[in-house]
């Protein structure tokens, strides 16, 4: 038998990511873009790969991606960092950014990674529970976080799972009243919200050198493949995690496809709006059809309570749809937006279960 004293204490319990990893007739359960590449962007990739210099180191700065990046959003260069996905970039600001034994604060529900992460190093996890419509509570937080001394605040708006948004001007509010804390805005899914709003901070990080916002080209810009995320703040905090983060942590073939990706900015906002339209089309086929009760979403994703969750999840999944199931409030799913076929299937399905 393995001597799991061999490892460290902080790893006793520890349960790994689970991915399902089987054949399904729809997968609708990562928040993935269902739209594949445009053949001419696939053309630009494979000339890419055929003058790739696959014997060199990439560039540690990742200059030409970033460049990309801030012509697609509008920003500065000076004022963004690229990580091997958002993932990375979270792990440096738990392991790096915060002392050992201090606390962070996440929200409850909101992406389980966070904390994972900062339990990871040692970190005092801090849960603030949101309240019965799943937004956040900004008094409780500004209270937990003078209580418990806590450095960083990570959350991501628009929320996943839940698809609620939080306002800019609450978070500006909050970001204020504590300005020793750092705030970390996970923006994954606020592509798909700008068509219908204007809450993201992106382009207003240097107004506060508190507060950092996250990107990533997996969501609406439909790269999950690439593993690319970006971190938007003030200048000196680019420079400082320049310096923690491995020199090389960015390969270069991802650089070059992210690159000639955001080049495409027409197609990308086109690809944008067609997933959004595809996920108000399920949300409509949801309530019309009496499966559930799922509040607006400002994502590519519908999330709704329900008791009978993992039920639902294994009726599906044995029929060849996957999505997420999540221990909310006595239950709930998430759905991803699909094509026009999987979304049908998923209501057609959820319908068999009903019946």
């Amino acid at each position: 038998m393995f001597n799991k004293n061999l490892f460290a204490n902080k790893l006793k319990g520890i349960e790994p990511y689970v991915v399902d990893t089987g054949k399904y007739k729809a997968r609708l359960d990562a928040n993935e873009s269902f739209i594949p590449l445009r053949e001419d962007i696939r053309k630009k990739l494979c000339e890419v790969i055929e003058s790739f210099d696959f014997n060199r180191y990439p560039d540690p700065h990742a200059n030409d991606l970033k460049v990309a990046f801030c012509d697609y959003y509008g920003l500065k260069t000076g004022n963004v960092c690229v990580g091997n996905g958002s993932d990375e970039i979270i792990s440096l600001l738990m392991n790096c950014f915060v002392d050992f034994g201090k606390s962070v604060m996440v929200f409850t529900p909101d992406f389980s990674m966070y904390a994972f992460y900062a339990s990871l190093v040692g970190l005092s996890v801090v849960q603030c529970p949101k309240k019965a419509d799943f937004s956040i509570d900004f008094d409780l937080a500004e209270k937990a976080i003078k209580e418990n001394d806590v450095k960083l605040v990570i959350f991501s708006n628009p929320c996943n799972p839940t698809g609620k948004i939080e306002k800019k001007s609450d978070i500006k509010e909050l970001a204020q009243k504590c300005p020793e804390t750092i705030f970390v805005v996970d923006e994954a899914y606020m592509d798909f919200a700008s068509i219908k709003n204007t809450e993201s901070f992106l382009k207003e990080t240097e107004e506060y050198e508190n507060l950092i916002v996250l990107k990533t080209l997996s969501k609406a810009l439909g790269a999950a493949a690439l593993r690319l995320g970006f971190l938007v703040a003030d200048k000196k905090f680019c420079d400082m995690l320049f310096a923690v983060k491995s020199p090389y942590n960015v390969n270069g073939l991802s650089q070059k496809c992210g690159e000639v990706l955001l080049k495409e900015k027409a197609y990308l906002d086109e690809c944008t709006k067609s997933l959004c339209d595809s996920c108000e089309s399920l949300y409509k086929e949801i309530v019309r059809s009496g499966i559930g009760k799922p509040d607006a979403t400002y994502t590519n994703f519908v999330f709704f309570k329900d008791e009978r969750a993992q039920e639902k999840q294994t009726f599906l999944r044995e029929n060849g749809v996957l999505i997420r199931k999540f221990g909310i409030d006595g239950g709930a799913l998430r759905i991803t937006s699909g094509t026009s076929e999987e979304n049908a299937l998923v209501v057609k399905t959820l319908g068999e279960f009903k019946n």
